[in-house]
């Protein structure tokens, strides 16, 4: 019998590729002195990109359900691919900021969206009895992307282009994504519409949710909140890391840029750690750490003027972040099953697109108006202090209906 963890494994490989989302700083360069673009120009496929990525996740749960995660990662590669060569051959057109966002942040991006969906479902099923150490491993991939892409874009573009580096990338990520679709199969059991992992879902008490029935609980409107306040600190940290770096610690740029990769280290690690803490405690008390730590980082991060402070509060930051991709799809299969996770967790999943659209608009806007760091920080302590009352007053599972016994007749 094949290892379940091959597939485990191919998720996280796939999510190697899906993650250079997070090199898109090395792009962005080379971008705007080739077409004449400003910081908010190059920024916008960026955003529109993790735009579509949260919204295409509940469309891909039910693609995924109704064609198979195989089918939905091939289409997926397909996507991903096209969008990046798409892009490229788009470039020296009159509008070709236009059609970025269309190829790159629209089309790739929803591309992201079905792998990464399927990553998920597949790592969840093949590996009931560890769904958070199988899932917190599949998304590190995600996570320490940056440590292999953005490396290897820099160097492509160093020696063939911008242009011709989208083309490169594109193909090879298509290809590779194409042979690990074959991969990404539900045990077989679940494949002819059983319930894989099913009795192991009873003996725990849970109960099967359908999407209309789980977004009516407080259970979902806890776990959906807490998961915008456990990541709206990453997104923060992430969206300035360099630039506070180079402004309050006074790094040069070429530190700045090694200290982002120590960050990416942590935001990959905090996704099997925090995913194998939620196989064995219970998930509010997991996010409840999640917060404190958050709480802590961010205290400390308003007093970073040295490099050990700044290390420290900023990798604790990208750990937690790091950690909800993990903990939400765990909390999502505990709390509401998992029969409809792939959709399921799609809809929880738009809490990481709030989050990622008011974590750098929230920073910038503090930053603007009050021109230092330290009130951007104790938001996010303040925002995390609310985590903490929301992980223990509204992140439980969804009370289980009495069963009324028939009285017989004498």
């Amino acid at each position: 019998m094949v290892n379940r963890w091959i597939y485990v494994f191919a998720g996280l490989g796939a999510n190697l590729i899906l993650g250079t989302i997070y090199s898109w700083s090395v792009f962005r360069k080379p971008l705007e002195i080739l077409l004449g673009w400003g910081s908010f120009e190059s920024g916008i496929p960026f955003s529109i990109f993790l735009l579509f990525f949260a919204i295409c996740m509940p469309l891909g749960g039910r693609i995924l359900k109704t064609y198979g995660t195989r089918r939905a990662v091939f289409l997926g590669a397909l996507l991903v691919g096209g969008g990046w060569i798409l892009s490229a051959l788009t470039l020296e057109t009159q509008s070709p900021l236009l059609y970025v966002i269309l190829f790159y942040g629209v089309m790739a991006g929803s591309g992201v969206a079905l792998i990464y969906n399927s990553t998920i479902t597949v790592s969840s099923y093949w590996v009931p009895e560890r769904r958070g150490l199988a899932v917190g491993l599949t998304v590190l991939g995600f996570g320490i992307s940056p440590l292999i892409t953005a490396p290897l874009a820099n160097y492509l573009i160093a020696y063939h282009g911008v242009k011709n580096s989208f083309i490169i990338l594109g193909g090879i990520y298509g290809l590779i994504l194409l042979a690990l679709s074959y991969l990404m199969v539900l045990p077989r059991l679940e494949a002819r519409g059983g319930q894989m992992g099913g009795s192991l879902q009873q003996s725990m008490g849970i109960r099967e949710f359908t999407p209309g029935m789980m977004v009516r609980t407080k259970s979902f409107a806890g776990l959906w909140l807490a998961y915008v306040l456990g990541t709206l600190g990453g997104f923060i940290a992430i969206s300035q890391a360099a630039k506070f770096g180079q402004e309050v610690v006074r790094l040069s740029p070429g530190l700045a840029a090694v200290a982002t990769g120590v960050f990416a280290i942590f935001n990959g690690l905090g996704r099997p750690l925090f995913g194998y803490l939620a196989d064995r405690v219970k998930i509010n008390v997991v996010s409840s750490i999640s917060f404190l730590l958050a709480i802590a980082a961010a205290l400390l991060a308003t007093q970073a003027s040295s490099l050990t402070i700044y290390i420290i509060s900023y990798s604790i930051l990208w750990l937690v972040f790091g950690g909800w991709l993990a903990l939400a799809p765990k909390a999502t299969s505990l709390f509401f099953g998992a029969q409809n996770l792939s959709v399921n967790y799609g809809i929880v999943f738009t809490a990481y697109g709030a989050s990622a659209l008011a974590g750098p608009t929230l920073s910038a806007s503090l930053w603007e108006l009050l021109g230092h760091y330290s009130p951007v920080f104790m938001t996010v302590a303040a925002l995390s202090a609310l985590g903490l009352a929301v992980s223990n007053l509204m992140l439980k599972p969804p009370a289980m209906p009495e069963r009324k016994i028939p009285v017989k007749a004498r």
